[in-house]
């Protein structure tokens, strides 16, 4: 089995030679670890965002912050983590592939699914990634300049949606899960439900901007199970075990 995990936010430059862009708030960290769970069963291709928490290299990203001296201690004397980074051991355990703009996003994506198509329902899709949903169509050649006591204004366009095309580009049989998140409540399950409809998904996982590091609801045609918890991760990636 072979699982692909797609992870962190894209930018949408405002110039060709960019120096500014649009981003999103999402620092990959879920992705992360849904991809280090997925590792006890399945090979896993990790696309990423270059800047996005990487699986099991983040934990020491973490410790480091909480105890620089100490973490750096821990790791001259010996491996960090051993038994965790027992997965990265293995060469042919994990493939990570980066990316950062809404550009190459698109790309990659389609690449992966393309290399997979010959595995069919061995595959698992996990579209964590948070893609920009507006770009900026018409891009200035050079940085824009600021002007004193001016603003700028930009029109934006909305990013074609790739939900649709992940089994077109891959296989039919793929299970496809992807992931709806909002900040009003009235409207989370009705878009994850819309989301299974129109781009044949065979699982969402919806969260509430407020809640989702501690609960997400994994929504399927038949069901929607609660997972929640300190461990949200980890028990998301269970429930997408079970529905794969």
């Amino acid at each position: 089995k072979v699982a692909l995990v797609t992870s962190g936010g894209t930018t949408a430059p405002l110039e060709r030679r960019t120096v500014r862009y649009v981003d999103n708030f999402s620092t990959g960290n879920r992705g992360a670890a849904i991809a280090e769970q997925l590792t006890q069963g399945y090979r896993v291709v990790y696309l990423h965002r270059s800047t996005a928490a990487f699986p099991f290299a983040r934990h020491v990203h973490d410790a480091l912050r909480a105890d620089p001296a100490g973490t750096l201690q821990r790791l001259a004397e010996g491996p960090y983590c051993a038994k965790s980074f027992a997965a990265l051991q293995d060469s042919k355990r994990l493939l990570a592939v980066p990316f950062d703009s809404r550009g190459e996003y698109p790309g990659l994506l389609r690449a992966c699914c393309t290399a997979l198509k010959p595995l069919g329902g061995n595959v698992l899709v996990v579209l964590a990634a948070a893609v920009s949903d507006f770009y900026v169509p018409d891009l200035c050649e050079h940085k824009i300049q600021s002007r004193s006591g001016g603003g700028l204004s930009l029109d934006l366009a909305p990013v074609p949606k790739c939900l649709g095309f992940v089994k077109r580009w891959g296989s039919p049989q793929f299970c496809v899960c992807g992931f709806k998140l909002e900040t009003d409540e009235g409207l989370l399950r009705t878009k994850a439900e819309a989301s299974l409809a129109n781009y044949g998904l065979d699982c969402v996982v919806a969260n509430m901007l407020a809640t989702y590091k501690v609960k997400a609801t994994v929504i399927t045609a038949n069901e929607g199970v609660v997972v929640e918890g300190d461990d949200v991760d980890a028990r998301l990636a269970e429930e997408l075990m079970r529905v794969h």
